[in-house]
């Protein structure tokens, strides 16, 4: 949603205009109502890339990493005066993950790994700037028949100093009934953004 507000000297509302406010709110109605959404890791690191920085500024977010271990992690950085940043690919990648579990617990913002992660594989990202989406993506291919019940989006980058590398979970996502995949039948787990 893009808003404009327009206020008088005493701060009174005298004009204001929304671009997609029915979207935002039925959005965020539908969020409150089922809250399986991205974790507050996903989310910090999100706020601390548009962050503002200046020339020497620095962002950072604070999370906690797939292994269990309270971080706070750079995201923009005069690289003068500190040797690492989340973003940093000198001694780590930069990419996102993708697996799949069978933990049925419901999701909660402050989940840091998946539950009961069964595989994982690279994810695929893809960007239509026509559509204004991108989209990211990883296959599995069954070799038993598996019901699956939770699928996340990890991040991976530098973690700590220059050269420790790591992942943040972003996303978990948990269907309570299942989905039974057959062996020899292929997963794609797709996750859609529109911008």
């Amino acid at each position: 949603m893009v808003e404009l507000i327009v206020t008088d000297r005493d701060g009174r509302v005298v004009k204001r205009v929304a671009v997609n406010e029915d979207l935002f709110w039925e959005y965020v109605e539908r969020i409150r109502a089922n809250p399986d959404r991205g974790t507050r890791w996903g989310v910090r690191i999100l706020e601390a890339i548009f962050a503002p920085a200046g020339v020497t500024g620095t962002t950072t977010f604070t999370a906690i990493d797939t292994d269990g271990t309270s971080r706070s992690q750079n995201i923009k950085v005069n690289m003068g005066g500190s040797y690492y940043s989340f973003f940093n690919t000198y001694m780590c990648p930069n990419r996102l993950w993708i697996g799949y579990g069978t933990n049925a617990t419901p999701p909660s913002p402050s989940d840091y790994k998946l539950g009961n992660k069964v595989a994982e594989g690279l994810a695929g990202v893809t960007g239509d700037d026509l559509q204004g989406t991108v989209t990211i993506s990883a296959s599995f291919t069954m070799t038993a028949d598996t019901t699956i019940y939770e699928i996340g989006m990890e991040w991976e980058g530098c973690v700590s100093s220059v050269n420790i590398c790591g992942r943040f979970l972003i996303d978990r996502t948990v269907f309570p009934d299942g989905l039974t995949v057959k062996a020899g039948q292929t997963l794609t787990v797709i996750y859609r953004f529109v911008l």
